[in-house]
């Protein structure tokens, strides 16, 4: 997996990703605690964090046709530097304001999209076919890092020194991703610049119309309405069901992030024995079945383990499922099929964070994940008896 960063492109990708990941998740520590502590109120965290998803949800299609038209790579850096600005403006003056914050955080979520799909679209043009698995991995690597490593001592630096330093670290943070971002070569899009409007709905039309997308992205925005309950039930799975409070918790969330990580050494192998497409839908659909079983054995022990296999099972349909799109979309078109898959997905977090919300007070959280579990497994197992995801031939693939 680690040879992926013997390529000067990707590498000062990667880099600069991480480095932007880990002011990211200071930043959000500490925007959520700034939330609560000026308003001692849930409703403007909550509001915070659905200005967020709707940005993605709504604005990453129609910012998607600027990751085929214009160069990528400029298109990051531009990107890194607006939310430098927007982040440096919280300590300043919006702090004490909950409406300015909700805007920032609704506009850092904005040029979050733009660098999401100018990135993902940009990967299958810094490494060849044979390292993509790989490149995605390390991506993947970056974010779970992060979650394991920085989430914590976010949270001990923002109660021993406030968040200010949070926010200033986090606006530097993406002064230096963006500085590596200029060793990138050009990465120009190879759109034209007709209609504008004209260009998000072209990039829609292959989500049902290309058969490799359509089951890839609709098998995983199903299986996220769905699984997406767990995120939503974690703390009262813990503090309800298995009676080990907020501390247990935290220790939950983080078995299932280290296990994300173990899932890119077992990922890697299982690709090159199998096939993408094969490792996808095994991944989603035993995730799905750890994920009933924690609603059938509500044991601290067992919830621990099935955790661990959340997160390994996680890596393996994630990485895969980007390596498929990338694939299966038309060079001058990826940038917004990649711009709208996030939308897709964030769209589908939002109906399991509303499903968990109606159904657990009347089911129970035990019910609730028991069943959303084996609505994944179901997902998976459907698609796979339909002649499973379409593979492209070799002449069609880029690169």
């Amino acid at each position: 997996m680690w040879k992926a960063l013997w390529l000067p492109g990707f590498r000062w990708l990667f880099l600069s990703t991480l480095i932007s990941l880990v002011g990211s998740k200071i930043h959000r520590v500490a925007l959520l605690f700034v939330a609560y502590q000026e308003s001692q109120n849930a409703v403007w965290v909550s509001l915070i964090l659905g200005a967020q998803f709707l940005a993605s949800a709504a604005l990453g299609p129609l910012l998607g046709p600027l990751a085929d038209r214009y160069d990528r790579r400029i298109l990051m850096v531009f990107s890194d530097l607006a939310r430098a600005l927007l982040v440096a403006c919280i300590p300043l003056f919006a702090i004490g304001s909950m409406p300015l914050l909700m805007v920032i955080a609704f506009l850092m979520s904005a040029f979050e999209s733009v660098y999401y799909s100018a990135s993902n679209s940009a990967i299958p043009d810094v490494v060849p076919e044979r390292a993509l698995d790989e490149a995605n991995g390390l991506m993947n690597f970056a974010n779970r890092f992060a979650d394991v490593t920085f989430v914590a001592l976010a949270g001990v630096l923002v109660a021993n020194v406030g968040p200010a330093p949070a926010f200033w670290i986090d606006a530097a943070s993406y002064l230096v991703a963006a500085g590596l971002l200029t060793l990138l070569p050009p990465l120009p899009g190879k759109a034209g610049k007709g209609n504008y409007f004209a260009a998000v709905a072209e990039g829609l039309r292959p989500l049902w119309q290309n058969p490799t997308l359509r089951r890839t992205i609709g098998t995983l925005a199903l299986a996220a309405a769905f699984g997406s309950v767990e995120g939503a039930l974690g703390i009262v799975y813990a503090v309800g069901a298995l009676k080990i409070g907020v501390q247990g918790f935290g220790v939950l969330e983080g078995l299932m992030a280290g296990g994300a990580i173990v899932g890119l050494f077992v990922t890697m192998p299982l690709i090159k024995r199998l096939s993408r497409e094969t490792v996808f839908l095994l991944g989603l659909g035993a995730w799905g079945l750890f994920l009933a079983s924690t609603g059938l054995f509500p044991v601290p022990v067992w919830a621990g383990v099935a955790m661990v296999a959340l997160g390994i099972l996680n890596t393996m349909f994630i990485v895969p499922a980007r390596s498929i799109i990338q694939l299966a979309a038309p060079a001058e078109l990826r940038g917004r099929i990649m711009a709208a898959f996030g939308a897709t997905m964030q769209s589908a977090v939002l109906v399991g964070t509303f499903l968990a919300g109606v159904l657990e007070p009347r089911l129970g959280v035990l019910t609730v994940l028991y069943f959303s579990g084996v609505a994944v497994f179901l997902a998976a197992f459907t698609v796979f008896l339909w002649g499973g995801i379409p593979r492209l031939p070799a002449e069609a693939r880029p690169g």
